[in-house]
């Protein structure tokens, strides 16, 4: 390999413009919220002349009942408010108040969405003076009590921009708790995953059959791809088991309103995956990752023989329901409650990305590793059905992944105009123009180097057989490449509030976008 020839110059230059991409998504994912708060009764900044008995906040997506919190307190720091958090509608959360005395009151509020993101804000009201009611009664005017997480609300930082006169923008929205280590954790939980799964179904569908059709490739060829393989396994898992436990703990910190110390404890971890959404999902993506791990662990370096397909399948299987654990902690969940197939679509979205991206990883690090093992003409040959194999499940995985995709986008999005016109839409465009040059690299894979390659397999050109070789394998490490961006900008897209909901936001004031839960929009 020469490092000094052009094609691997542009190739560098490649890699330096997808870094850059990789770190501006990652970048950009910070600056984004995920569900909205769309309206609140009384309204922030309001002037009342009649005391509220209520404070009501309408979101933009079902919240997680249990883990709401909304405190109201006066000039003087006490609590006017009766503590308990109701939700009269799948997405309205309301507190009941005590008697209020003329004065300012400050709303502090904190929720956790029906898809487990959290979100908290702050806003002001006053009660005008000479208002008819007497001073708080002892039910409501007591000293601050913990919320469900074991803090006080109005002792957390207020969200950024909450400044008294800026109290409308922040009541409108709110301020997520999302940050780029969000975005970083589940993006190397996607890399793991889609190794882990297309690592499964490269070994049993293509590199499998590929290496042990070819002369003497039983005891080289096949022998050295089973090995890359399991290697690229375990270091998936090796990075998997830990990004779901930080992932964990991340959660447990924002659920509960505690630093990531606290969030350490065994009561609040236990409390997140016992009382949470979020804690049945990850519970099912971890069993699922241990029981991958032990597969690959137990898969030595004879896991290329028959005898251990069995064990092959069974890894398999398991990665496979990994992806359960994403669909239930993101948009889809969210809007399951109205799209009855968001669900498994997203699932199946993931894992024919798993078998597409993921086989990608395997092609790109194990492929080589087997043909160098090969005789000029048996690599020749071996090449030729790699080529056909994994066009026989990419293809298919690229028509599943772009149906559901296509579902998907036609829920989160709610229009053409928030492909540009919303921050989703925006990272959704980026994910596209990733996935187009794939398309075309895979295209130029099976449609130009497989009938090439199946041309040279019984001729004698060694030169054209090597020339045939290298471009597919620089195809697919590109295409690959390509790949880790795409999980990327996936990764941000689960952060990232959905166009529907920009939409529902800036029509909040209408009693159209208010409707409860189950009635059509």
């Amino acid at each position: 390999m020469n490092l000094s020839e052009p094609g691997y110059g542009v190739a560098r230059g490649a890699a330096r413009a997808l870094m850059l991409a990789g770190l501006m998504l990652l970048a950009t994912a910070t600056a984004f919220g995920h569900a909205k708060l769309l309206r609140s009764e009384p309204k922030a900044g309001a002037s009342l002349d009649t005391p509220p008995r209520l404070v009501e906040l309408w979101f933009s997506t079902d919240l997680s009942p249990g883990f709401s919190a909304i405190e109201v307190t006066d000039a003087g720091g006490r609590r006017a408010d009766r503590g308990e958090v109701a939700h009269p509608e799948g997405k309205k959360a309301q507190v009941e108040l005590g008697e209020l005395a003329a004065g300012a009151y400050t709303v502090v509020w904190k929720v956790v969405s029906a898809d487990e993101h959290t979100i908290r804000g702050k806003f002001t009201f006053k009660v005008a003076v000479g208002a008819a009611t007497p001073t708080p009664s002892p039910a409501a005017a007591t000293q601050a009590t913990p919320t469900p997480g074991g803090t006080e609300l109005r002792n957390q930082p207020a969200p950024a921009g909450a400044g008294e006169g800026e109290q409308s923008e922040v009541a409108s929205s709110g301020e997520s708790t999302i940050t780029w280590l969000d975005n970083l954790l589940r993006w190397l939980a996607y890399l793991a995953m889609m190794t882990l799964f297309g690592g499964f179904t490269t070994r049993l569908f293509v590199l499998g059959p590929a290496f042990a059709g070819a002369d003497g490739a039983d005891d080289d060829g096949a022998a050295a791809a089973a090995r890359r393989t399991v290697t690229l396994l375990r270091a998936a898992v090796v990075i998997l088991l830990p990004t779901l436990l930080a992932a964990l703990v991340l959660q447990s910190s924002s659920v509960n309103g505690v630093g990531a110390a606290e969030a350490l404890s065994p009561a609040l971890l236990g409390r997140v995956i016992t009382g949470t959404g979020y804690g049945t999902a990850w519970l099912i993506t971890m069993i699922a990752a241990a029981v991958v791990a032990a597969v690959a662990f137990l898969l030595g370096k004879g896991s290329h023989a028959r005898g251990r397909r069995g064990m092959w399948w069974a890894g398999l299987l398991a990665s496979a329901v990994m992806f359960v654990g994403p669909s239930l902690t993101g948009h889809a969940m969210a809007a399951a409650g109205q799209h009855h197939f968001a669900v498994v679509s997203d699932w199946l979205h993931l894992a024919a990305g798993g078998f597409w991206v993921g086989g990608l990883f395997h092609l790109a690090l194990a492929a080589p590793a087997a043909l160098a093992r090969l005789g000029p003409a048996e690599r020749g040959r071996a090449v030729g059905r790699v080529i056909r194999l994994f066009t026989r499940v990419a293809m298919p995985s690229v028509v599943v992944v772009s149906l559901a995709g296509l579902y998907s986008s036609w829920i989160h999005l709610g229009g053409l105009g928030a492909l540009w016109g919303t921050a989703y839409g925006r990272v959704l465009l980026v994910k596209l123009l990733l996935v187009a040059p794939m398309l075309v690299l895979g295209a130029v894979n099976g449609f130009r180097y497989g009938p090439r390659a199946a041309r040279l397999a019984g001729a004698g050109d060694d030169e054209g057989r090597a020339s045939v070789e290298r471009g597919f394998l620089r195809s697919v490490k590109i295409e690959a490449a390509l790949g880790v961006l795409v999980l990327l900008a996936a990764a941000v897209l689960v952060f990232v509030t959905p166009g529907r909901n920009d939409a529902l936001e800036a029509g909040a004031g209408s009693a159209e976008q208010h409707r409860p839960e189950g009635r059509g929009r």
